[in-house]
C-alpha cells in the first residue's frame, strides 16, 4: 500500500500494527527492507506495511525527522511508537516490534 495525504490517518489506524516504510527508488537497502517487511506482513494479519516514497513527500521527512532511507515507523493502535533505520533481517524487525508493542 502507498500512503498519501488522503489516506494517512485512516491507514495508520486500520490495523493494530502499521509499519510506515520510507523508501527511495535508488536505494538498495530500501528494497531489501521492503522485502523483509512484506514477508512479515504476509505472516501477520494484524500488521499492515505502508510505503512512502521519500522524495514524493519531503514535508513528511521533516515532520517525522527522517534523515535517511530506509526508515520504518511503527504505529501501534493508531499511535506512533518507534522507528528503525537501515535494512534489517526479519528476526531483528520482529524483535523490534515485540519490544515496542509490549
Amino acid at each position: 500500500m502507498t500512503l498519501n495525504e488522503d489516506n494517512f490517518l485512516d491507514t495508520v489506524r486500520s490495523r493494530a500494527i502499521v509499519l510506515v516504510h520510507f523508501t527511495s527508488d535508488f536505494c538498495g537497502p530500501c528494497h531489501a527492507m521492503g522485502h523483509a517487511l512484506s514477508k512479515l506482513e504476509k505472516e501477520n494479519e494484524q500488521m499492515l506495511v505502508a510505503e512512502v516514497k521519500a522524495m514524493d513527500h519531503t514535508e513528511w521527512l521533516e515532520a517525522f525527522t527522517i534523515q535517511s532511507t530506509p526508515t520504518t515507523l511503527l504505529f501501534y493502535q493508531g499511535k506512533y511508537i518507534s522507528r528503525i533505520s537501515g535494512a534489517h533481517p526479519t528476526m531483528t524487525i520482529e524483535k523490534w516490534i515485540k519490544e515496542a508493542t509490549a
